[in-house]
């Protein structure tokens, strides 16, 4: 498409502006060629009018849609599934490269440490007292809680999941 269709299509169409719409009169008033072109266009767009019916959906069309839609089966996630083979010979192996690590750490190391004599003769009954115990019944009951509380909420997100 030419600079000159574009223009007469605005002018056609009624998008040009004030100024422009007074250029292609004045063109068109004095240019025989342009005005042959725009009568051309004028009359395609006439032809396009006379032919082209705009059709509308019916009034029931989104209803029908939607029912189509509720028919259908949902889509399932794919599910992919691991071959549990792999996944303990790559844990075995990496389990027996750190045992193997490991073995060679204690059979290349040489220990000079001397073990320090503990007295177990000590009185443990001076060690044990009621302030020591409710101390470690605290510390324990703590650790109870904390535990009871992450396993209530691991099976909180398995129901969650369920309900999904």
């Amino acid at each position: 498409m030419t600079k000159q269709e574009e223009q007469l299509w605005n002018y056609i169409d009624g998008f040009c502006n004030v100024t422009e719409k007074a250029e292609i009169e004045a063109r068109l008033a004095t240019d025989e060629v342009f005005k042959q072109l725009y009568l051309q266009l004028l009359a395609v767009n006439q032809q396009l009018a006379a032919h082209l019916d705009v059709d509308e959906p019916s009034m029931s069309f989104t209803r029908n849609v939607m029912a189509q839609l509720q028919q259908e089966i949902a889509p399932v996630r794919l599910k992919t599934k691991v071959d549990g083979r792999i996944v303990y010979a790559i844990g075995g192996f990496f389990s027996i490269t750190l045992l193997g690590l490991l073995v060679y750490a204690f059979a290349t190391a040489e220990f000079k440490i001397k073990m320090p004599a503990f007295n177990l003769g000590a009185d443990i009954d001076a060690l044990i007292n009621p302030t020591f115990l409710m101390v470690f019944l605290f510390v324990n009951a703590t650790l109870l809680l904390i535990y009871l509380d992450s396993f209530l909420r691991k099976g909180m997100k398995k129901t969650q999941k369920k309900g999904e």
